[in-house]
């Protein structure tokens, strides 16, 4: 249901929004969610300190795939100018009594295949599966990054175009920290 809203959400943009490079794209994701894995606290205080735009914690819940996250903070990222939507989220989880931290970018006007290709090759992920929706792929991936492995949901149009909405999705155990 989250994902179809986020569709949603993502396809009134689309038409206006002009294919990103698509190494910038993965580059948006891997440099926010993946190069340290999801942090949760430091990705919030980086926001502050750059005085993002806040997202509005509806949509932030639209794009998360946790379903009912223990703090959730989202931002619109990228060149607001722009017409392509860029949005970053992150959030903190319980799931089956472990905590975990997540880190989610919602792109239009992306290259999906070539996001793809990106998060195969750079972040070394491997494929674990997917599902065929209506309109939309879900894949699911696993890497490890930092010592921690990391779960990776990427969210791709059925039939891509080269100008497409990607919603990519890190989720991996939280930090403790002594």
């Amino acid at each position: 249901m989250k994902i179809i809203i986020a569709a949603v959400l993502l396809s009134g943009i689309a038409p206006f929004a002009i294919a990103q490079d698509a190494k910038g794209a993965f580059q948006t994701f891997f440099d926010r969610c993946l190069v340290e894995g999801p942090q949760f606290d430091k990705v919030v205080d980086k926001a502050k300190q750059e005085e993002w735009p806040l997202l509005a914690t509806d949509m932030a819940m639209a794009f998360t795939p946790a379903e009912a996250p223990i703090a959730i903070q989202g931002w619109m990222i990228g060149d607001q100018s722009a017409e392509a939507f860029e949005a970053l989220v992150v959030f903190k989880a319980d799931v089956s009594g472990k905590q975990v931290e997540g880190c989610t970018v919602a792109l239009s006007g992306t290259d999906a295949a070539a996001f793809e290709r990106g998060l195969a090759l750079r972040a070394r992920a491997r494929a674990l599966g997917e599902e065929t929706g209506q309109d939309t792929i879900y894949k699911r991936y696993e890497t490890n990054v930092a010592g921690r492995d990391v779960a990776v949901t990427l969210t791709v149009p059925r039939y891509p175009k080269g100008s497409d909405q990607v919603l990519a999705s890190a989720v991996a155990q939280a930090l403790i920290e002594n």
